[in-house]
């Protein structure tokens, strides 16, 4: 069957997904009928010509900028420094942080040739010299790219915000923080610590 093989390949590219996982979703999508895969096409169709990328934080939004940087609920004196985009989805589920996000989009890796010169500091220090921002919160992946960006963050903003601090140590080293609970999260921020190195 030439488009069941197409359509697994596609699948395959999706992280997670391998050679089983992919025939099971294209057998329970050959099982809903045609009405569902039209709706789930027209869908991921919709996701992908909607969502942008925030010119501001580097994060998804239907808007440019993005929802949460336009909020003028939030507290714009914090930033939280994250990894990836999807990072912002699992904090905003903790309900626990109010303040906005700066996306990196890469942490360093020498052995990958990710300096530090690759991860977009100029676009974080002129954002957080714009927006006056007082705190910092590194929430960087606890494994050992995440330790060093961190570190190299916390000196590199040493005096030009009165704080930066680092999300307690809950969660586990080499851990992802899309397996880690909600309820870890929220200590996580709560329970946050000035960075040290």
């Amino acid at each position: 069957m030439e488009q069941f093989e197409k359509l697994k390949l596609l699948l395959k590219q999706l992280p997670g997904i391998g050679e089983k996982s992919a025939e099971r979703l294209i057998f329970s999508i050959i099982s809903k009928g045609v009405g569902y895969s039209s709706l789930l096409s027209d869908e991921i169709k919709a996701v992908a010509e909607s969502v942008k990328i925030c010119s501001n934080c580097g994060g998804y939004g239907e808007t440019n900028p993005c929802e949460i940087c336009s909020d003028k609920k939030r507290d714009k004196g914090i930033l939280m420094v994250l990894e990836r985009p999807r990072d912002v989805f699992l904090f905003e589920k903790s309900k626990r942080y109010r303040g906005r996000y700066h996306i990196l989009g890469k942490l360093i890796s020498p052995i990958d040739g990710i300096t530090p010169e690759k991860i977009g500091i100029e676009n974080l220090t002129e954002r957080i010299k714009r927006e006056e921002i007082k705190e910092v919160i590194l929430s960087l992946p606890p494994t050992t790219e995440g330790e060093t960006t961190a570190i190299f963050l916390s000196r590199t903003l040493e005096g030009l915000v009165e704080t930066v601090s680092t999300i307690a140590r809950g969660v586990p080293f080499g851990s992802d923080f899309e397996f880690i609970d909600e309820y870890t999260l929220q200590r996580s921020i709560d329970k946050r610590q000035k960075w040290t190195d």
